[in-house]
Order: C-alpha cells, then sequence, then structure tokens
C-alpha cells in the first residue's frame, strides 16, 4: 500500500492522540537550550605565545650568529694581517736562501724540507680557529708557526753564510 493513501485514510486517527504535556515540555527545552559554541579564544592564546616564544628564539639566535660573525671576523683579520705580514717576510727570505742553492743543493733541499712540514702544520691548524674553545690558543699557534718559518729561515741563511765562510778562509794564502 501506499503511505500517503494509509495517511489520508487514518487522517482522524493521527489528529485524536495528543502527545503528553511531558513530550511537549522536553521539545520545548531541547528547543529553547543553548547549543555551545566551539570557542577559539583557548588556541589563539596558545598559539600567539608559541608565535612569541618562535619569535623571541629566533631574534636571540640570529644576535648570537652576528657575534660568532663579528668574533670570526676579528680572528680572520688578525690571521690575515699576520699571513700578510710572515708571507712576505717568508717569501724574501726564502729568495735570499734559495741565491745559495747553486753553491750547497742538498743543504737547500733540507732546509726546504723542514718549512714544508712547518707549512702543513699551519695549514692542519687554520681549521681549528673555527673551534671558539680552542680559537685563542690555535690562533697563537698559528702566529708561532710562521714566526718559526722566519727563524728557520733566518737560522738557515745564517748557516749558509757560515758554511760558504770558511770556505773563503782556507782559500787564502796565509804569509809565513
Amino acid at each position: 500500500m501506499d503511505l500517503e493513501k494509509i495517511i489520508k485514510e487514518n487522517r482522524a486517527e493521527f489528529d485524536s492522540e495528543i502527545p503528553s504535556e511531558k513530550v511537549w515540555s522536553s521539545i520545548s527545552e531541547q528547543l529553547h537550550k543553548k547549543q555551545k559554541r566551539f570557542s577559539w579564544k583557548p588556541y589563539m592564546a596558545a598559539a600567539s605565545i608559541m608565535l612569541f616564544i618562535t619569535c623571541t628564539w629566533l631574534i636571540a639566535n640570529k644576535k648570537f650568529d652576528e657575534t660568532s660573525v663579528n668574533t670570526d671576523n676579528n680572528i680572520n683579520a688578525e690571521v690575515q694581517e699576520a699571513q700578510v705580514q710572515f708571507s712576505s717576510l717568508i717569501e724574501i727570505k726564502r729568495n735570499e736562501l734559495n741565491q745559495y742553492k747553486k753553491d750547497n743543493p742538498e743543504l737547500i733541499s733540507d732546509f726546504e724540507r723542514q718549512l714544508v712540514e712547518l707549512q702543513v702544520n699551519y695549514k692542519q691548524l687554520l681549521p681549528q680557529l673555527k673551534d671558539e674553545k680552542k680559537r685563542d690558543v690555535v690562533l697563537q699557534a698559528v702566529i708561532d708557526n710562521l714566526q718559526m718559518q722566519v727563524e728557520i729561515l733566518n737560522q738557515q741563511i745564517e748557516i749558509v753564510k757560515q758554511y760558504k765562510k770558511p770556505k773563503n778562509d782556507t782559500e787564502e794564502i796565509v804569509p809565513l
């Protein structure tokens, strides 16, 4: 059977039944009851706190990086200044030592090996300058290494001069 037909035929019976007062009060209660709305306020407060903390951290981290870069720049400037001073001095001394290379090739090659060892040590020290804990010690070691290179060259020049000097003295004829 058709539902509409059943409803039309039995309409009088449906209208005769009236729901109890309890049903109507329950329906009325539910209609007038305020629905709880979802509140974004606690989530917005938490998000703003997280945003504040993140921004503070980023700013502090950037300031720390800037001071670290400034320190690195100062260290690099000191190293570069020392490199310029000592490298020009080392080059002058090497050129002076190379003048004696023709007369004493074995002696000069021994000297050059010593310098190569110092230069290898120097190159190993440079990356260690980035470690903040050892920076002062390493910087002093770099400068000491450059000074040693100059001192060794000076000593080598003196040795070569001393070595050459006796040859000249023995060639002189001493009167009897």
